[in-house]
């Protein structure tokens, strides 16, 4: 009997322990998703007396740990955010850097607003070789990361229409202007006309939204006739 019960304890023991190692093995096997946070500081620079704050502007940025879709581009714009590449090479980051400023960009009501707001930055990026184009090599091989939409495709992450959510995704270039480099672009999917919405991101890579609190921030960008918005600040929260 005495045995047998010691048998009986190795059994659920070793049962136990089978059970413990499958739930550890399927949270291995989940993806890891994280989330950065980075931010700029906006403002309408004019004169050193009368320079205009526009506001911060944050945005959420995913990155899938276990199958990254732009991990290149992501990791790039966040260190063109921080700064990190600053002293080997001055060029490397956003602070100072003004968005594109023109008829198309001021949201007046004439119908020539673009629905979203560029800046092209210094082109010179924070990984790898400042002047060298960045490749995500690994975009072509996900197929859940291509969106097809009116006859071209957008990479990244998919728009969604969710109501507790602006719609308004960050952008950089994977064809065309700009690509593989400082560009991005802030495009404001769900507020735009019923003909644009995801025609928007078309050739683009998405890598983030903004978060819902800043909409007012780039409302004031949008609707400023002073000059071009400029970032003043910008970092990782």
């Amino acid at each position: 009997n005495e045995y047998q019960n010691n048998n009986n304890n190795d059994i659920f023991l070793l049962k136990l322990r089978i059970e413990e190692d499958d739930s550890t093995i399927t949270s291995i096997n989940k993806p890891i998703i994280q989330q950065q946070q980075v931010y700029f500081d906006i403002e309408v620079i004019m004169d050193s007396s009368s320079d205009k704050p526009l506001g911060r502007l944050i945005f959420d940025l995913y990155y899938d740990v276990d199958e990254p879709v732009l991990p290149l581009h992501t990791k790039n714009f966040i260190k063109l955010c921080s700064g990190d590449r600053k002293s080997i090479d001055p060029l490397a980051h956003y602070v100072g850097c003004s968005f594109e400023y023109n008829a198309n960009y001021i949201e007046d009501g004439s119908g020539r607003y673009l629905w979203g707001h560029i800046l092209k930055g210094r082109g010179r990026n924070a990984i790898g070789r400042s002047n060298e184009l960045i490749n995500d090599t690994t975009l072509n091989q996900r197929r859940s990361s291509i969106h097809s939409c009116f006859g071209g495709q957008y990479y990244g992450k998919k728009y969604d229409d969710n109501d507790d959510d602006p719609g308004v995704m960050l952008t950089v270039s994977i064809a065309g202007p700009g690509r593989g480099s400082t560009r991005f672009s802030i495009v404001r999917v769900d507020e735009s006309p019923l003909e644009w919405k995801e025609r928007l991101l078309l050739n683009s890579g998405v890598i983030g939204r903004l978060q819902k609190s800043c909409l007012p921030t780039l409302h004031a960008m949008a609707r400023q006739r002073l000059g071009p918005p400029t970032i003043v600040a910008s970092g990782i929260l």
